[in-house]
């Protein structure tokens, strides 16, 4: 999406800048009006209860009251400096800025070498023993997710391959008629396609080419409506999603019986709802 965006006069500083701030303030805006409508009391919770007495869990307030374990905050540093490290480097080589060019590493490989040396350091520095690593919950979590969503990620994809014209064709004609539809097209394709940037790669050209985008003016609505291609979580069969579902221990976190009443579908919308009225409202600034 930035490659494209820069083309219409945006820089990747500005657009990184403007897709933060606006998905923070949604996610903290989310997080607070889940809080007074969801109840959070686990006493209440009787998945959790049933746990609790089977003692498949432990009890929420002595694991507050914990201690961190030795080199729990150096691997929250190493991990937090990763991040912010991926951040300039994919700002050093973006089109505008240009700093690092010719480009020996592109931004994918670059985000998957930085983060496997974040991986080797905390290892290496926090003295984790790597044996212990298959053995603790989230990887064994990530595990299962990964090998739980094969089936259904391939048969999505297969089907996805097989309609994707369709799919480009629906949504042109849906914004051509109707632009404010742009966030719609972008939330029901990011839902079929499970990747943000293979949305964004599959919609967006259509989508300019449709209505004829040709100014930063133009392009601004490109820009606010990004976050909706964020839907991966709509249907529960997402390796993140699926992850969640696995790593929650107290069982608070389900998916229902009939798809899409599962835990994540309505702060998922909300929050989306919320970025992209938020990036109207701050697109005319700039």
């Amino acid at each position: 999406m930035s490659g494209v965006l820069e083309g219409f006069g945006w820089n990747y500083p500005t657009l990184i800048g403007i897709w933060i701030v606006t998905t923070f303030i949604a996610c903290m805006a989310t997080a607070f009006i889940v809080s007074l409508i969801t109840p959070l009391d686990l006493s209440k919770d009787p998945v959790y209860q049933e746990r609790l007495k089977a003692g498949l869990v432990k009890d929420a307030g002595e694991i507050l009251h914990g201690t961190d374990k030795p080199g729990a905050k150096l691997s929250v540093g190493i991990f937090l400096f990763t991040v912010l490290a991926v951040v300039l480097y994919a700002t050093a080589i973006s089109n505008n800025i240009k700093w690092i060019d010719p480009v020996i590493m592109p931004r994918d490989s670059a985000i998957m070498s930085f983060l496997l040396t974040a991986a080797a350091l905390i290892t290496w520095l926090c003295k984790v023993e790597p044996g212990k690593i298959l053995d603790t919950s989230v990887f064994k979590s990530g595990m299962t997710a990964c090998v739980c969503v094969f089936g259904v990620a391939w048969l999505g994809n297969t089907f996805v391959a097989g309609h994707e014209q369709a799919i480009k064709d629906v949504a042109s004609e849906w914004v051509k008629q109707t632009p404010a539809l742009l966030a719609v097209a972008f939330f029901f394709a990011s839902m079929l396609l499970y990747s943000q940037a293979a949305t964004a790669k599959a919609i967006t050209p259509v989508i300019i080419s449709a209505l004829g985008l040709a100014t930063v003016a133009d392009s601004g609505m490109l820009v606010a409506c990004f976050a909706a291609v964020s839907a991966l979580f709509v249907l529960p069969t997402y390796p993140t999603l699926l992850g969640a579902v696995q790593m929650d221990d107290t069982g608070s976190t389900r998916i229902g019986k009939f798809i899409f009443n599962h835990a994540f579908f309505l702060p998922g919308v909300l929050a989306i709802a919320i970025a992209v009225a938020l990036g109207f409202l701050v697109i005319p600034l700039f």
